[in-house]
């Protein structure tokens, strides 16, 4: 078509032009089609830099905003020691129109929200004068050898042209998410914060990140300027924190002149040494007047749930001098407060997360009974290994939504429950391992607290990670689910598969040809540990009985065969694969250990 085009005007223009050479017409033809080719640059300037700078100041908002949502899929394996500098620029290293932009300048320090590495997750400016920040706000991965630098947007487009990088530093809104995540350059990060000018902070610090020591550091090392720049070690594999307690300290104590202005502050980490650092800063700060999203992470793995240790970071703390108006949010996983102190912090909240704590520093019921009747509209409370200790008395929580209960005993779990009114309960999340559950199941289909009905009749959403309990048990459970539409089932043990197999059948002793199915209104299925063949199976028996699935997510660990796939779609108004935490992957990977022991 093109070929066609050109041979037409070159023809044109030598009938029009008899003097005119063959050559000189191919070069005239050329030129004239390629004006108003989209991926030839005009030349009488960029159309978009008529466009008002608040339009163009709100188009890098929305440009920042699908940078963060990508990032936010990207794979976690990667070389984290290739993001010092990556991702940020100093004012000494402005980018323009005729520059080219070294990549270097542009490092953020990157953060993610926490991830639960070793546990299962229960429900998955003004410019400075000189210098640029280098926490990473906006994850951001770092580039492979002979790549462009993956920078993030909104310094990206401050780099196109003066003009835009006016207007990118002039939008403050760009500025406000501040990520720490690999190694610091501590001058940048400043300049960074002074860039959101006084606006809102999101603040995420990831220490957990290791050092790669087959990443090459000696580019990186005369790139950087800040003084707080740990050395990275020249040995050992992945064992040494790129964000040194040394480092961490000067973030804390760079970020908390600004305490006024976060909006969100969560800290992850894999020692308690540097959360004790944290806690103990926390602990000198005023207030944090504007702070609505606290989360506090500690991913050390520990043996010991009876007393905390290590015993000489055991004080706890209480943090903001107990005054965050609009806080509505917290996690604290493996991390405690001076609880009692603390209720006047802990108010008014939306989402509780309690995880992972001795039981030497877990709150007192009297403390987390309070906590909860000092939040009347709370949606969600999540207790991993976590939870109130003491005598446990009735507290009705009506507003409650979501309930995670996780890695309980049997004997500590029926108590908390039989205590806890929940008259508004959709959404519950169990997993359970290592004891049978049956008296606990038993309890959860019988009549709630205060109530006429079970706690699981009026769910509408489920996830059953793990919950051992006899096959009589299982199918009073089910019996109670007559209102749930949405199901996720973890059936990589063997006993686990019972819960999906009564999915096939109807409600009745004996199952009843015309009786309704177990779940009559489910419309959402999310599964690990069964193959495409059974789920096929599945879909049609309930479609053919009047109850059918709308929506069902497979494990991509799990065995799908193409026709069975194309089934699923063809049947489904959706299907899709999913990627499943570490604790799914590592019941899978136990259960296929046992297999292969079993063979031998």
């Amino acid at each position: 078509m093109l070929s066609r085009d050109l041979k037409e005007r070159v023809a044109f223009y030598i009938r029009e032009n008899p003097g005119m050479s063959p050559e000189t017409a191919m070069q005239k033809a050329q030129t004239d089609a390629l004006v108003n080719n989209p991926f030839i640059p005009p030349t009488n300037g960029c159309p978009v830099n008529d466009l008002p700078p608040e339009l163009l100041a709100h188009i890098f908002e929305l440009g920042r905003q699908m940078y963060e949502e990508e990032e936010d899929y990207e794979d976690e394996d990667y070389d984290d020691d290739g993001l010092e500098d990556d991702e940020w620029e100093t004012d000494d290293e402005e980018g323009d129109a005729d520059e080219e932009v070294d990549g270097d300048a542009d490092a953020d320090v990157l953060m993610s929200s926490p991830v639960k590495r070793t546990a299962p997750l229960p429900p998955s400016g003004t410019d400075a004068e000189g210098s640029e920040s280098s926490s990473n706000a906006d994850s951001v991965g770092s580039a492979a050898e002979g790549d462009e630098p993956d920078l993030a947007f909104q310094v990206l487009v401050s780099h196109v042209c003066r003009h835009w990088r006016d207007i990118a530093l002039g939008t403050h809104t760009l500025w406000t998410t501040v990520r720490f995540e690999g190694h610091l350059n501590a001058e940048k990060a400043r300049a960074w914060i002074q860039r959101s000018n006084g606006l809102p902070l999101d603040i995420f610090i990831d220490c957990t990140t290791m050092h790669d020591p087959a990443h090459d550091h000696e580019g990186d090392e005369a790139a950087m300027q800040g003084p707080a720049r740990a050395p990275a070690p020249a040995t050992s594999a992945l064992t040494s924190p790129c964000i040194t307690l040394a480092d961490l300290i000067t973030i804390i104590d760079m970020l908390t002149p600004h305490v006024a202005h976060w909006r969100i502050f969560e800290v992850t980490v894999s020692y308690y040494t540097y959360m004790y650092e944290v806690l103990q800063r926390l602990s000198q700060c005023p207030s944090a007047p504007l702070l609505e999203e606290l989360g506090l992470y500690d991913y050390e793995d520990s043996d010991e749930y009876e007393v905390f240790q290590p015993a000489e970071l055991a004080t706890p703390f209480t943090l903001f001098h107990g005054i965050a108006p609009k806080l509505t949010n917290v996690a604290f996983w493996g991390v405690h407060l001076a609880w009692d102190d603390s209720l006047v912090l802990l108010q008014g909240l939306r989402e509780i997360e309690l995880a992972y704590h001795a039981l030497d520093v877990r709150p007192s019921f009297g403390a987390f009974r309070a906590m909860l009747a000092a939040s009347p509209d709370l949606q969600l409370l999540s207790l991993c290994l976590s939870g109130p200790t003491g005598d446990m008395e009735v507290v009705e929580v009506p507003s409650l939504r979501t309930l995670v209960l996780c890695y309980l005993d049997s004997e500590y779990v029926q108590p908390l429950v039989r205590a806890l009114v929940l008259p508004a309960l959709e959404e519950l999340t169990l997993d359970f391992s290592q004891e049978d559950y049956t008296d606990f199941a038993k309890q959860l289909a019988a009549p709630a607290q205060g109530q006429t009905r079970s706690l699981l009749a009026g769910l509408t959403g489920l996830k059953l990670t793990g919950l051992p309990c006899d096959k009589a048990t299982s199918e009073l459970v089910m019996a109670q689910l007559g209102q749930l539409k949405m199901l996720e089932l973890n059936c990589a043990e063997e006993d686990d598969e019972r819960w999906f197999q009564f999915l096939h059948r109807t409600n009745g002793k004996p199952p009843a040809p015309n009786a309704p199915m177990f779940c009559p209104k489910l419309e959402t299925l999310r599964l690990t540990g069964i193959e495409g063949t059974l789920v096929r199976k599945l879909v049609a028996a309930r479609k053919a009985a009047g109850a059918p699935l709308i929506k069902v997510s497979i494990s991509d660990r799990d065995i799908v065969d193409e026709k069975d796939e194309r089934w699923l779609r063809a049947n489904l108004d959706a299907f899709s694969f999913f990627e499943p935490s570490d604790s799914e992957e590592d019941l899978a990977e136990v259960d296929e250990d046992d297999e292969e022991m079993i063979d031998d």
